[in-house]
């Protein structure tokens, strides 16, 4: 009777403890993650909206009906923004209603969603705490004022660039109307057209026809090369071309012996 008594008993806490276990993990509701984050800063200004993952799912008719009242976002001055609350699973989406056109959302605006205790999820569980989620929009205004100016700069920087192209396109052409007129140059009418002192037109011509000569000189140098090119040791190179020992005159070719294929790489004429 004594063991019989002791099992039972040990039955009873155990069946005890399950359950407590069970009522503890079956009546809570957490809020898990949010996006953004709480005090996110530079958070978008065109879908102003929290999301929620909570730890059960939110899905019976009854429990949406009940929630969407139960959360709401408000500015910085405590003023309500209309909203539309959307239910998948565990997860409860909030955003601003964009098709109200009074509502307007701020730059630089900090933004809260609170969510009421009485929150609920399918099984009744309530979130027990009233929880907030802190969030601040970005600065819209300064955005296109800094990419109002990098338009500026980059555009500027193109323009600085064409008209360089265009003026060096122009001193080459003016600079070959001049060569072609026999190297007229008057320095200055060329100070009065570019602006600048007769002084510097002068270096810079004296610069330019420098650097004219040079190439012509590479040029001629060139040309000159080419004209003086030999093909030395040609029986090297060439068939049926023979050398001799030595030359010998005219008188002594009837009698002298035909002359023998010289060997390649000895010294002679032809």
């Amino acid at each position: 009777m004594k063991r019989k008594g002791l099992v039972a008993i040990l039955a009873a806490i155990m069946v005890m403890a399950s359950s407590a276990f069970c009522f503890a993990d079956t009546g809570s509701l957490k809020l898990e993650s949010t996006y953004p984050e709480n005090g996110q800063k530079n958070t978008s200004i065109e879908n102003v909206g929290v999301k929620l993952y909570f730890n059960n799912t939110i899905s019976t008719k009854e429990a949406m009906k009940a929630d969407e009242k139960l959360v709401k976002i408000v500015d910085s001055k405590g003023k309500k923004i209309d909203t539309i609350v959307l239910f998948k699973d565990n997860l409860v989406l909030v955003v601003a209603d964009n098709t109200q056109k009074a509502q307007r959302i701020s730059n630089s605006e900090t933004y809260t969603l609170v969510i009421d205790p009485s929150f609920v999820d399918d099984q009744g569980n309530t979130l027990g705490e009233k929880t907030t989620v802190e969030f601040t929009t970005y600065n819209q205004k300064l955005n296109n004022i800094i990419n109002m100016a990098m338009m500026f700069v980059m555009f500027g920087g193109i323009m600085f660039v064409t008209i360089k192209q265009q003026k060096d396109q122009a001193a080459e052409k003016a600079a070959a109307q001049q060569d072609k007129a026999g190297n007229n140059f008057n320095p200055y009418r060329e100070a009065k057209r570019t602006g600048k002192t007769v002084e510097e037109v002068m270096a810079e011509e004296a610069k330019r026809q420098e650097k004219l000569n040079k190439k012509k000189g590479k040029k001629k140098e060139q040309k000159a090369d080419s004209k003086h090119v030999k093909i030395e040791n040609c029986a090297d190179y060439l068939n049926n071309v023979y050398r001799v020992q030595a030359p010998r005159p005219i008188k002594k070719k009837a009698t002298a012996a035909p002359a023998t294929p010289a060997k390649k790489g000895k010294s002679g004429k032809r």
